[in-house]
């Protein structure tokens, strides 16, 4: 099973210290870069190459919060997330996303840029709540909790592209 943090020797932990991790990817990247390959033969060249996109996947993983929760999760449960067939069972949670998107398409149609910001910082204080519930969650080892915090910042995250996207036509109509 993939794990990040094994990559680079860092504790299964949310909580990440990105100095560290920022110095540990360098010296990978640095260990691994083409240059110190161009006298091997093609196969350490290729194994070289392939550890490199490790390291860039777990620093991707590792960098966002969601991903690094649902790291820790399958590392601790052994489950790999499907996200084809992961659908979240909140019906409240999902009568409230129905309710947000039927506010910002609102606040596009009449381009109110006052009640835009507002809606923006309602859902920037949503994932903040969510990232702290998410947090405790994993702190405690309530895997199947922690998922759905997952799921729900996942939601969070796209609404918050789409608000900045609607954002961007309001000024442009500016």
């Amino acid at each position: 099973m993939f794990n990040p943090f094994q990559i680079f020797d860092l504790p299964v932990d949310f909580q990440l210290d990105e100095k560290v991790l920022n110095a540990r990817y360098l010296k990978l990247q640095k260990a691994l870069h083409p240059d110190n390959f161009v006298s091997s033969n093609a196969l350490d060249q290729r194994v070289a190459m392939q550890k490199s996109t490790e390291v860039n996947d777990a620093l991707k993983t590792l960098k966002d919060p969601i991903l690094r929760a649902e790291a820790i999760i399958a590392l601790n449960t052994g489950e790999q997330l499907d996200l084809e067939q992961k659908s979240t069972q909140d019906v409240a949670f999902l009568m409230q996303q129905l309710q947000w998107r039927e506010q910002l398409e609102e606040v596009e149609r009449q381009q109110d840029e006052r009640a835009l910001n507002a809606f923006a910082k309602e859902i920037k204080q949503e994932t903040q709540s969510l990232l702290t519930a998410l947090f405790e969650s994993l702190k405690s080892q309530q895997w199947a909790r922690a998922s759905q915090y997952c799921d729900k910042l996942r939601f969070t995250h796209k609404l918050s592209e789409e608000i900045e996207r609607v954002e961007e036509r309001i000024f442009e109509l500016d």
